[in-house]
């Protein structure tokens, strides 16, 4: 099996002539879009991460949980269960930002 690995893998390496077709096809293809920012995607995730959470707040119920934690947060009352479900709100949505930002 191992002399018609070799015989194939030689095979393999002599080059075919094509008289400039590979040139001519490389010249026709379009030029390779500008690449982009890699800056772009994470500021993307990480702002509609952010205007997602703005957006959730403004349009709940009045007195929910959230509101009336984020009501305590403002005035420093930060160990009231509704203070604390917010932070974490608020925790879980950054960790799951940071892990779509940087995933390929």
């Amino acid at each position: 099996m191992n002399d018609l690995d070799k015989l194939l893998r030689d095979d393999a390496r002599i080059e075919l002539g094509d008289d400039g077709f590979s040139a001519r096809v490389m010249q026709s293809l379009p030029a390779s879009p500008a690449r982009t920012r890699p800056w772009l995607k994470p500021s993307l995730v990480m702002g509609s991460a952010a205007i997602g959470s703005l957006l959730a707040v403004a349009f709940s119920p009045l007195g929910s949980a959230v509101v009336v934690g984020f009501w305590d947060l403002m005035h420093l009352r930060t160990g009231s269960p509704g203070a604390v479900a917010s932070l974490a709100l608020c925790g879980a949505l950054l960790a799951s930002a940071v892990v779509l930002a940087l995933e390929d």
